[in-house]
């Protein structure tokens, strides 16, 4: 009788099991933004993202080249919310201090994900979608930081599609990013100066209402000054526009042109990598 009891018992707790690894969809949905583990989830062959294993970041300067880029992140992999990513390493002489996976979400970009210098494999979590929304794309890059807080050139991106209240998702939408603009640029320097401007033309066929354009300087000694028909900004080597009230949409087929001033130290190569809304731009 005894050994019919302790046999009951392990079926029991079984189903218990069982059934808290269905449920677990609907109450991670309940609470969107946090971070559910799921013992159902397959082994990680790779380490999980760590919030601390970042230096500052700082601007560039002569002495403080940013790392080359890393690879576009590959072999990408979705579970729920888990997502498994795989990139090649940048190179810095400084050494690289860290690994940041990133999205631009909402027009703005935020940190998704970081990682120790040494790795350039691993997985990061993402938000549930919100209740009632059956799923979201999130379109993922990866930076790298060297030992001093130089940042590198954005990595190439993917799209990852996350599904809501599925237990077992349809496979990953993993798929280079979309084009949906078109960047025409003209640009004239002298001494330490240059003048640029920049026509941005949406290539859809559905309108642009708010857009943030950005791209990269490729030389360290390449700084923006000041800039007209937008709001500018640089950070590292990357800089960005975003739209004034007068010029936030953009129709289909239609253009706006914006521009700028800056300096440089001698090599003024064009800008690289632009993005609208986190979008490549054909050039």
């Amino acid at each position: 009788m005894t050994r019919s009891r302790t046999g009951t018992g392990a079926w029991i707790t079984a189903a218990l099991l069982a059934g808290a690894a269905i449920v677990a969809p609907a109450a991670a949905r309940a609470t969107a933004g946090t971070t559910v583990a799921y013992t159902t989830f397959p082994p990680s062959p790779s380490p999980t993202a760590s919030p601390t294993a970042c230096p500052a970041i700082q601007p560039p300067s002569e002495q403080n080249t940013p790392p080359t880029a890393p690879g576009a992140p590959t072999d990408v992999q979705v579970f729920m919310t888990q997502v498994l990513l795989r990139w090649a390493p940048a190179t810095d002489a400084d050494g690289i201090a860290c690994y940041q996976v990133r999205e631009v979400w909402n027009g703005a970009e935020r940190v998704v994900g970081t990682f120790a210098g040494t790795v350039t494999s691993g997985s990061v979590y993402l938000p549930w979608p919100p209740y009632g929304v059956p799923s979201q794309v999130h379109q993922l890059y990866v930076v790298a930081v060297d030992t001093k807080g130089a940042v590198s050139p954005p990595s190439g991106s993917v799209s990852v599609t996350i599904y809501n209240d599925i237990v077992t998702p349809p496979s990953p939408s993993v798929s280079p990013a979309v084009v949906t603009c078109r960047v025409a640029v003209s640009s004239s320097d002298w001494w330490s100066g240059m003048s640029t401007s920049i026509t941005i033309t949406n290539t859809t066929e559905t309108p642009v209402s708010g857009w943030r354009l950005k791209f990269i300087f490729p030389d360290p000694g390449q700084k923006l000054t000041t800039g007209w028909s937008a709001t500018w900004s640089q950070a590292g080597s990357e800089v960005t526009a975003v739209n004034l009230d007068w010029n936030k949409t953009i129709a289909p087929g239609k253009s706006v042109t914006i521009g700028f001033l800056g300096s440089h130290t001698g090599s003024n190569p064009s800008p690289t990598r632009y993005t609208l809304n986190g979008a490549s731009c054909a050039s």
